[in-house]
């Protein structure tokens, strides 16, 4: 189990300016945070073929959120995950699943 920050508004799909420096620093952030959670979780060996991912979404507030919206602002998070392992995240077979709402909130990803 990884556990992180919930994504800065920066690496949303709905954030205006793509190539804005907020956004590629908040990309670097996000894939680094990633790397040293998982390297952190000690993930035994990963066995070939696809990895079941599931991205656990405990939003900050209750208002209703996009699952396609919450997967595509945690891809630098799965990035960082893929680095860590040593992995292509193309191998990632994702589900998002959202929680209740959580002070702050978070991302908690289990694989496998």
């Amino acid at each position: 189990m990884i556990e992180l920050p919930w994504p800065p508004k920066q690496l949303s799909p709905n954030f205006r300016s793509r190539s804005h420096w907020p956004r590629t620093n908040a990309l670097a952030k996000a894939r680094g945070w990633a790397k040293v959670a998982t390297m952190g979780a000690n993930i035994g060996p990963i066995p070939d073929g696809a990895i079941k991912v599931v991205i656990g979404c405990y939003p900050p507030t209750a208002h209703a959120r996009d699952r396609d919206n919450l997967q595509a602002s945690c891809k630098a998070y799965l990035d960082g995950i893929a680095d860590a392992l040593g992995v292509n995240d193309a191998r990632f077979d994702p589900r998002v699943v959202v929680g209740e709402p959580v002070k702050h909130g978070k991302i908690v990803v289990v694989l496998g």
